[in-house]
Parts: C-alpha cells; sequence; structure tokens
C-alpha cells in the first residue's frame, strides 16, 4: 500500500517567496523522485496565506523512513536547503495518509485553483465520512475531486480531500451554488468535529499545475 504524506509549513510574512525559490531550485531538482514521489506543491493564497502545501508519495511507510534519511544525509539537501529554509519556517505539519479515491489530475487547464479541506472528523469516523464523501459527490457538478485521504498518522480522525477549479471565479460561483455540498453535510455533520479550508496556487514547479 503506497502513503502518501501531506506537508504543510508556516512561512514567516515576507520569506514565502524565498521559500518557493528555494522549493523550486534545490530541494525539487536534488529529490528529483529518488527520495518521494512529489504530487503536488502549492501555496496558500486565501484562508491560509504564509503556508505552503507539498504532496508526496511513498511505496510504504518503511521506504519512507529509508529515502528520509538518505537524504537528510545529503550535503546538498542538508547544506544547500535545509540551511537556508528552516529559518523561513515557523511551523511544520505532517499528515501520512491512505488515498480512498485515485488521484485525478484536473483536464482544460494547467492553471487551475485548488482548495484543501481539512475534516476533522469524531473519533473513529473518518472512513465512513470519507466513504460517503467519495460515493455521494456533492462537489461533482462544479468542481473537480483531485483526491480524497485519511490519515494514518499526524492528525488521526481527519479526512483530507484537494479540489480543483479552473479559475477563482468558478471557486467563488461554487461557493455560492454549493446546495449539494450543503445538504451533504446537513445529514452527515455529526460525523465532523470542524472543517479547515485553504484556496491554493500552484508553485511552478508543481506536477498538478
Amino acid at each position: 500500500m503506497t502513503i502518501d504524506e501531506l506537508r504543510i509549513y508556516t512561512v514567516a510574512p515576507g520569506g514565502l517567496a524565498e521559500y518557493l525559490r528555494l522549493a523550486g531550485e534545490v530541494a525539487v531538482p536534488v529529490r528529483g523522485d529518488a527520495y518521494g514521489r512529489l504530487l503536488g506543491f502549492w501555496f496558500g493564497e486565501i484562508g491560509s496565506a504564509h503556508r505552503v502545501f507539498n504532496l508526496w508519495q511513498h511505496d510504504d511507510l518503511q521506504a519512507r523512513q529509508a529515502v528520509r534519511a538518505r537524504l537528510a544525509a545529503l550535503p546538498a539537501w542538508r547544506d544547500d536547503y535545509v540551511a537556508k529554509v528552516h529559518p523561513l519556517m515557523q511551523e511544520q505539519e505532517i499528515r501520512l495518509m491512505e488515498a480512498v479515491t485515485p488521484m485525478a489530475r484536473p483536464a482544460g487547464t494547467d492553471h487551475n485553483v485548488y482548495e484543501t479541506r481539512l475534516i476533522r472528523t469524531k473519533v473513529g469516523k473518518a472512513a465512513e465520512f470519507a466513504a460517503l464523501l467519495r460515493d455521494t459527490h456533492p462537489d461533482a457538478e462544479t468542481v473537480v475531486s483531485v483526491g480524497i485521504w485519511t490519515t494514518l498518522a499526524g492528525r488521526l480522525n481527519e479526512v483530507v480531500q484537494i479540489l480543483a477549479y479552473r479559475d477563482v471565479g468558478a471557486r467563488l460561483a461554487s461557493s455560492l451554488a454549493q446546495d449539494r455540498w450543503r445538504a451533504f453535510l446537513a445529514r452527515h455533520g455529526d460525523l465532523v468535529d470542524r472543517i479547515e479550508s485553504s484556496l491554493m496556487l500552484a508553485a511552478p514547479h508543481s506536477p498538478l499545475r
């Protein structure tokens, strides 16, 4: 079973441009696909400004641990990236996740706007809510669901969903027309504690644009 890893970093105000430069020019070239496969790399635009979201895939938990150890030993990673990027960062969050749906690549444009939903469920209810979200498709008429995951480590009892819109206007229009999403939450909201939503833009080096 592959493991997907969502890393969320809070960057100091004023540090985002330099962080993205270091990520695109140093981190991603050094890592390639030898230390986990990069699925997407975004930065917060609305809801979580100064935050960076990057999604990696590993063959399994043991493979992740092994490649992380090898990566940490690389001088190019340690000296050219970590030493320069850590002073820019205020907080790090990591979620190890299992995919509930295969990742879908948005069609028709390379300049989408993305949304991450972090859905904290009641204890033990994440799998049930994720299955309902997968089977009901409450956003299907207005948005592409890139993927749905449940967390294995990091923050437990959480469902993560990434959505794609063709532009900001489409996201705002979707918000005004989300009767099915609101009806879905009205039916199943007893499974949920809270929902955090962030609107994101893809970094230039993100495989998903």
